[in-house]
């Protein structure tokens, strides 16, 4: 089976550079909060203890005998991106909730799955499942859960470590894409409205409305959050993608099929050049609102 390579963002490697400086300049003061600290990890241990004894208690594991389609998602997709050891799958009833999440507690890894998202693989959608699965079992690669651990003493820099987690979000929905590219962008429209109403969402407007808007408290809410705006998840190279997923002839539409070729594929339409000259104009987030010099 073949092995992907992970495209790490390029904040991802600049945030966390800046938190291990932070924790290494705060290391000797922090010495004098050592106690303080330690009760602190002390209650996260517990809390994420009882968290996983209720997951194991009231959710669902999956294996192969028990709902094996979603097992066999996991098994493959752990297989091409070189994860060894395969995280505990759960499926736990969350109220409605589409979501999935990843977590690590003394040293295993575990994945749950809220079950309105499997049914979505009921609906036919088994594409963005595997897109969803795709991002948390990237977060498990990558050690997201415990990176943050380790440079504990920079959560105190405001802004950074938000800034870093929405970085990890955007390397992992590269690898969501690369295994999953059909359930990409309906995977976050999903997310945005449910799976029900995402089907009728019109794609181009709805990532084009923060900028129509282009107010500051929408920029700033996401400093505060550690996830982009669903919105500005659906890429360039994303709509580029769904663009070119079909061919036209004859006024016929015709579906590309995936293995074909990046130079038949990649066409220059209407639509790409639109989506091109958006993006070249956006210019990085962090400028939008900054004083100009």
């Amino acid at each position: 089976m073949e092995k992907i390579t992970i495209k790490v963002h390029k904040k991802e490697k600049l945030y966390y550079n800046l938190m291990i400086m932070f924790t290494i300049i705060f290391c000797v003061p922090g010495l004098l909060f050592l106690p303080y600290l330690l009760l602190i990890g002390f209650v996260i241990l517990i809390s994420t203890g009882l968290f996983i004894g209720y997951i194991k208690g009231s959710g669902v594991r999956v294996s192969k005998d028990q709902f094996s389609d979603l097992h066999e998602i996991v098994i493959s997709q752990c297989e091409k991106l070189s994860i060894k050891n395969v995280p505990e799958v759960y499926i736990l009833e969350s109220g409605g909730l589409l979501n999935a999440m990843a977590t690590k507690f003394v040293g295993a890894n575990y994945l749950i799955i809220y079950s309105d998202l499997y049914e979505v693989i009921m609906d036919g959608r088994k594409d963005i499942v595997e897109f969803i699965i795709a991002h948390e079992l990237c977060h498990v690669k990558r050690n997201h859960v415990y990176k943050k651990m380790y440079v504990f003493p920079s959560l105190i820099v405001p802004f950074l470590a938000h800034a870093y987690s929405r970085a990890c979000e955007y390397t992992c929905d590269s690898v969501g894409y690369t295994l999953s590219p059909r359930g990409a962008i309906d995977g976050i429209k999903l997310l945005a409205s449910g799976k029900r109403l995402y089907t009728k969402m019109d794609t181009a407007a709805y990532t084009k409305q923060i900028a129509m808007t282009n107010s500051f408290w929408i920029w700033f809410s996401e400093k505060l959050s550690t996830h982009p705006h669903l919105s500005k998840r659906i890429t360039p190279e994303m709509q580029r993608a769904s663009f070119n997923s079909f061919r036209y002839s004859d006024g016929k539409k015709s579906v590309i099929n995936a293995t074909q070729s990046k130079t038949e594929v990649e066409q220059t339409t209407p639509e790409t050049k639109e989506i091109e000259a958006e993006d070249k104009n956006k210019g990085d987030d962090h400028q939008r609102f900054m004083p100009k010099l």
